[in-house]
């Protein structure tokens, strides 16, 4: 009874570290774009699914800026220069005085010069982020965190730089998040916490093992 009371008293420590794992809450909806399928690119005049955009929205497939310009994270990624500089905007269900974890990834469009980007959430100052301009499409992740001030909280990304034509700011995987941690778009369980349980049964196994074949 020993080893079963230790080895239950370890499973409960595990569940209680996997749960703080599963505690990170994800409110952005479609924040790697991946919806609606394009190929290679659209622009969508009033929106896409979870985004509206002040000038329209612009959905970009892995390839669309030439072979090995990619995102890593599925397979679409939005730019924030559709014809002209656009806003992209998502209304989200909040709590005030809740603190909000906030991240996204930008690229600069290769010769574009350095691509600047502001955000902005509801009762807060915006902020703004600079991706330099690279050969190549390069996401760059940045952060910020932002407190609720009204039940409805709006989270916006707007193009600064560069205002002229050809294009700028491409973003993706755009997350806010509550709970402890990074904020992430799937929260699987660690693979450690597998091992550690699948070790424990183990363990649990032998011990009943050993108490059936000794003598009473």
């Amino acid at each position: 009874m020993k080893v079963y009371a230790v080895v239950v008293g370890a499973v409960g420590s595990l569940l209680i570290s996997a749960n703080g794992f599963a505690g990170v809450t994800e409110l952005v909806t479609n924040g790697s774009f991946e919806s609606p399928v394009v190929n290679p690119f659209q622009q969508f005049p009033s929106g896409i699914s979870g985004w509206t955009g002040s000038a329209g929205v612009e959905v970009q497939a892995n390839g669309s800026l030439g072979a090995g310009q990619n995102t890593p994270f599925g397979n679409q990624y939005a730019e924030l220069a559709v014809e002209g500089p656009s806003t992209y905007s998502q209304t989200i269900a909040t709590v005030p005085g809740q603190q909000y974890d906030f991240s996204f990834y930008l690229a600069a469009r290769p010769g574009t010069g350095p691509n600047t980007v502001s955000v902005a959430f509801t009762g807060n100052p915006s902020a703004t982020f600079t991706a330099a301009d690279t050969p190549t499409v390069n996401f760059q992740r940045f952060t910020d965190t932002f407190t609720a001030t009204a039940a409805q909280s709006t989270l916006s990304l707007s193009l600064v730089t560069p205002t002229s034509g050809g294009g700028g700011g491409l973003v993706d995987n755009v997350s806010l998040s509550t709970g402890s941690g990074s904020p992430a778009t799937a929260v699987p369980l660690p693979a450690a916490f597998w091992t550690g349980l699948s070790g424990l049964l183990g363990i649990v196994a032998v011990g009943f093992g050993r108490r059936a074949l000794s003598p009473g």
